[in-house]
């Protein structure tokens, strides 16, 4: 009789560390960036710089994953991971509190996040290279995807819980939540054996030398493959999306219901958040029955007439549909965004050899938030001097004008996108 593989993951004590480790790291790490939004956009609600404030904020989060997310990759691979798992959450743990001390300032908030995301860039590789070594190789597809279920999970109910945690308790409560959490889960990984690798005698001048030749030859690669370059894009169209609904969110929610994010999350975060993880559970059924380019034509389709419709939403208010027709649009977003991400995951890695796939992941990352940084910026601009809707609309017509260049290109060239 065969053991159910999920049923052995969860007979393993060091897999479940590893997965609650991840589980309360991520879930921390996006109930503090939702309260932060609040916090900021709060701060600078007397301005003419909310939604823009916002956007620095959203950008403190990413600009490390350019800055360190390869080098510290590479690092990893030369240390004890047990030793930086434990360590990078104790650290972020510790940083977390000053918000106690400084949250009152833009700037200190701003430098904070900063170095918390720093050291986000040690943890993500140290987590993701410790995965094959305590589970078995038979059991290591279970193993990740329910990593990815925690991941999609995480941002849906951290999201949900933020503003009735403010809303209830304060700021400060989530700050002491956070920090419990990390320091919890750093508990959790010093339970975990040593996963020190096998030397290699490098220096980490040499490492940093090699970190900077591999971007250069993976990112040609990538500009030289379509079978590559179609998904990357549509990752980083969903990077940017995502950023750019977190930067206006703040400023939506007074837009279409005259109340804060705080208390209004239900209806803007939520649905969102709940497509999302509903997206990724059903994507596998869709990969099965539809071509994936396909697919992920027909969820921008889906998108982009939801960010085109949002133009509108304030011929409705008033009506007793309008929080509904709201809810519904959100959550198809959220649906959207999830069916493509993961369908466009899929076709990279289709697309490209074992060999080379931890690579161009690696480059992918640094690529996504380089890409995205420039119109999370613009959108808080463009918020603060003429709306968030108009935001919306404005996004929804620049991605329908990349889908329709896009079918036509895939039509054209149909056996280099073949899935």
């Amino acid at each position: 009789m065969k053991t159910n593989p999920y049923l052995r993951l969860f007979a393993n004590k060091n897999f479940i560390r590893i997965w609650l480790a991840q589980l309360l790291g991520q879930l921390s790490s996006n109930l503090l960036n939702f309260a932060l939004i609040i916090r900021v956009f709060d701060l600078a609600a007397n301005t003419k710089y909310a939604s823009i404030s916002v956007s620095i904020l959203v950008l403190a989060f990413g600009v490390p994953s350019i800055i360190f997310a390869l080098l510290a990759g590479a690092y990893v691979d030369h240390l004890d991971r047990k030793k930086v798992l434990v360590f990078t959450n104790i650290i972020r743990g510790i940083l977390v509190l000053l918000l106690l001390v400084f949250g009152n300032s833009l700037v200190a908030i701003y430098a904070i996040v900063f170095v918390i995301s720093i050291f986000s860039q040690f943890f993500i590789p140290a987590e993701s290279a410790s995965l094959p070594r305590l589970v078995g190789k038979k059991d290591l597809p279970f193993a990740n995807s329910l990593f990815l279920f925690t991941l999609y999970g995480s941002f849906a109910v951290g999201y949900a819980m933020a503003g009735p945690i403010i809303s209830a308790f304060g700021q400060n409560a989530v700050y002491w939540s956070v920090s419990a959490a990390f320091l919890f889960a750093s508990l959790l990984c010093w339970l975990l054996p040593k996963m020190r690798p096998k030397s290699t005698g490098e220096t980490f001048a040499q490492i940093n030398r090699e970190a900077v030749s591999t971007i250069r030859a993976t990112t040609k690669k990538i500009f030289g493959s379509p079978k590559l370059l179609l998904p990357i894009i549509n990752l980083t169209i969903i990077q940017m999306m995502i950023g750019v609904i977190a930067v206006i969110a703040p400023a939506l929610s007074l837009v279409l219901f005259s109340q804060n994010l705080a208390q209004v999350s239900g209806k803007i975060i939520i649905p969102v958040a709940i497509g999302m993880l509903l997206g990724a559970v059903s994507s596998g059924t869709f990969l099965r029955k539809i071509n994936r380019v396909v697919l992920i034509d027909a969820s921008m389709l889906v998108a982009v007439a939801v960010l085109v419709f949002s133009y509108f939403l304030p011929d409705f208010k008033g009506r007793s549909s309008y929080d509904l027709i709201i809810v519904s649009g959100l959550f198809m977003v959220g649906f959207s965004v999830a069916l493509i991400s993961v369908t466009a995951q899929t076709l990279l890695q289709t697309n490209s050899s074992d060999e080379e796939r931890g690579k161009i992941f690696g480059t992918l990352n640094m690529m996504i938030n380089i890409a995205a940084s420039v119109p999370i910026l613009l959108a808080g601009v463009l918020a603060d001097m003429i709306s968030p809707l108009s935001v919306l609309t404005i996004s929804g017509i620049l991605i329908g004008i990349y889908g329709v260049y896009q079918f036509i290109t895939v039509r054209r060239h149909e056996e280099i996108y073949e899935a």
